[in-house]
C-alpha cells in the first residue's frame, strides 16, 4: 500500500456545527425583512457566523487535536505542522452543516404582503362621507385586482365598508422567505402570482386599523421588491397588532414567483418610506426622548388621560394626543 497522504487523516464528513431542531427564526422577522430588502441571505449569514463563531471553533480544533494526535502516532508530526493549513481548509470543505440552512430549514412560515401600491381613502374626521365616493374606491380595488364590475360585488363593498380609516390595498400570503429571494439584485423576480383563496385586505399601518376578505381568484402581478414585505416588520403590523390572528391566518393565498417579465407596471409602495419614518422615531425614542405625530403609544413616557371633550391620551412631552 502507498503510504498515507495527511488527506488520508481528514474524516470524509464533517460536521463544525450543531443545529438544534428547536433554533430557527421565527422570533427574528427582522433579520428576515432585512434579507428581503437586499434580495440576499447576507444579513443573515453575518449573524449567524457571530452566533456559531464559538461553536465552529471549538469543533474545528476538536478535529484537529484528533488529526494531530492519529498523525503523531504514525510517526508524522512534522507532516501535520507543514500541512495544518491545508487541514483546516479540507475540514470546511467537508463540513457538511450549514447553520444558515438549518435555522431556515427550522423556521414555521412568515406573514408576508405584497402591496399593490392602491391607496384608499378613508372617512373624513367628523363627517359621514369619505375623501373619495365608495364607487371611485371599488373601481380602485378592482382594477389593482384584474376585476370585472360586479365580479366579487358583495366581497369588496364588505371589505371598504369595514375599512373606515381606509389604507393600503394588500394581498396576504405566508412564505419561507429565503424562497422570495434571488440572491442576485441584477436579475430579480419579474413576477409575482397569487391564486387559491387569496387574503387581500385593506391595512392602515399608521393608525393601526383594516379589514380583509378572501376572494377565489388567481392574479398575476408585477414583481416589485420595494412592495414586498414581512408583516411584522411594518408597525402596526396587521396580523400581530391590529388583529391578533394565528400565524396560519393566511394560508389560503397560494402564490409562486416568475422570471417572465409582464408588459404592465407596478405602483411603489408607501411602505418604504413608513419603514424610514418608524425607524427616526424609534432612534429618537431610545435616545431618551419622543415626537410629535408617533402614534406608537410605546415610544412615549408618562402619558395621561384627558377626561374632558375631545377625551383622549396626551404625551406631556411631545404634545402627541390620541383622541377616543
Amino acid at each position: 500500500m502507498p503510504p498515507k497522504s495527511w488527506k488520508d487523516y481528514v474524516p470524509r464528513y464533517v460536521s463544525l456545527y450543531y443545529v438544534d431542531y428547536n433554533e430557527n427564526l421565527d422570533s427574528r422577522e427582522d433579520l428576515q425583512e432585512r434579507c428581503i430588502r437586499r434580495n440576499s441571505l447576507h444579513p443573515l449569514e453575518e449573524q449567524v457566523w457571530e452566533w456559531y463563531a464559538e461553536q465552529e471553533h471549538d469543533n474545528l480544533q476538536g478535529y484537529l487535536a484528533d488529526i494531530r494526535k492519529a498523525m503523531e502516532a504514525d510517526g508524522k508530526a512534522d507532516e501535520y505542522a507543514r500541512n495544518e493549513e491545508g487541514i483546516k481548509d479540507l475540514l470546511y470543505e467537508r463540513n457538511s452543516i450549514d447553520p444558515t440552512d438549518e435555522l431556515i430549514d427550522n423556521s414555521a412560515v412568515t406573514n408576508m404582503f405584497y402591496s399593490l401600491g392602491v391607496e384608499i381613502e378613508g372617512y373624513v374626521y367628523g363627517s359621514n362621507a369619505r375623501k373619495e365616493s365608495e364607487a371611485i374606491s371599488l373601481r380602485k380595488i378592482r382594477r389593482a385586482l384584474k376585476l370585472k364590475k360586479g365580479q366579487f360585488a358583495d366581497e369588496l363593498h364588505e371589505l371598504l365598508a369595514n375599512a373606515p380609516y381606509g389604507g393600503e390595498l394588500r394581498i396576504y400570503f405566508n412564505a419561507i422567505f429565503s424562497r422570495l429571494l434571488t440572491g442576485d439584485t441584477g436579475n430579480d423576480f419579474k413576477r409575482i402570482r397569487f391564486y387559491g383563496d387569496v387574503i387581500v385586505a385593506i391595512a392602515d399601518s399608521r393608525n393601526g386599523a383594516g379589514y380583509h376578505v378572501r376572494l377565489p381568484t388567481d392574479i398575476t402581478l408585477p414583481f416589485c421588491r420595494d412592495n414586498l414585505f414581512t408583516d411584522s416588520q411594518v408597525h402596526y403590523s396587521y396580523a400581530n397588532e391590529i388583529c391578533g390572528m394565528l400565524n396560519s391566518w393566511c394560508d389560503s393565498t397560494r402564490w409562486e414567483t416568475g422570471m417572465k417579465p409582464l408588459k404592465s407596471t407596478m405602483r411603489k409602495s408607501r411602505m418604504s418610506e413608513h419603514q424610514k419614518q418608524e425607524a427616526l422615531y424609534e432612534k429618537r425614542f431610545r435616545e431618551g426622548g419622543c415626537t410629535l405625530g408617533d402614534m406608537n403609544h410605546k415610544r412615549h413616557r408618562n402619558t395621561y388621560y384627558i377626561n374632558s371633550f375631545p377625551c383622549g391620551t396626551k404625551c406631556p412631552h411631545c404634545g402627541t394626543f390620541w383622541i377616543d
